[in-house]
């Protein structure tokens, strides 16, 4: 019965020794669309197995417009504002900031395929925030100084 038990034992430590590790969720670096006019975002390594994202590009009408500013009246350009990405099993991890309020939140990005990512960013719980959902940008670089012509956003 001991030689039984031993062998049973052997076989399951090698069972959950062959498991697979749990897959790094899919990686979302690139150039996101924020929605119709909105804004380009694009999300970066910025460290060691961790992501951030910046607000680089706005649809601007007029030539006199200038970009948004973010609460504390600094432009919104290459403003960082999510930041500390870290993989999960099938989601990054992380903070955000809202641009207009300065207030920060927790963050959970995924991407759904290649071209669709959920945000959802929560205070406390994930049950307590709102989600958002953007599409890969796939038009010009934007420029240095965020300013794309009205409409480019799609």
């Amino acid at each position: 019965m001991h030689k039984i038990s031993m062998i049973c034992f052997g076989l399951l430590t090698l069972v959950a020794l062959a498991r697979p590790a749990a897959a790094a969720p899919p990686d979302p670096t690139g150039f996101w669309s924020t929605g119709k006019d909105q804004a380009v975002v694009q999300i970066y390594t910025c460290g060691e197995n961790t992501l951030c994202g910046a607000l680089v590009g706005f649809p601007i009408d007029h030539p006199g417009d200038t970009v948004p500013q973010t609460w504390n009246h600094h432009s919104q350009c290459r403003f960082v504002f999510i930041r500390d990405l870290h993989p999960r099993t099938r989601a990054w991890m992380g903070s955000i900031i809202n641009p207009q309020s300065g207030h920060g939140y927790s963050a959970k990005i995924r991407l759904m395929d290649h071209d669709n990512l959920r945000l959802r960013g929560y205070f406390l719980l994930p049950m307590l925030g709102a989600t958002r959902f953007w599409t890969r940008y796939e038009g010009p670089a934007p420029p240095a100084d965020c300013r794309m012509p009205a409409h480019s956003l799609g």
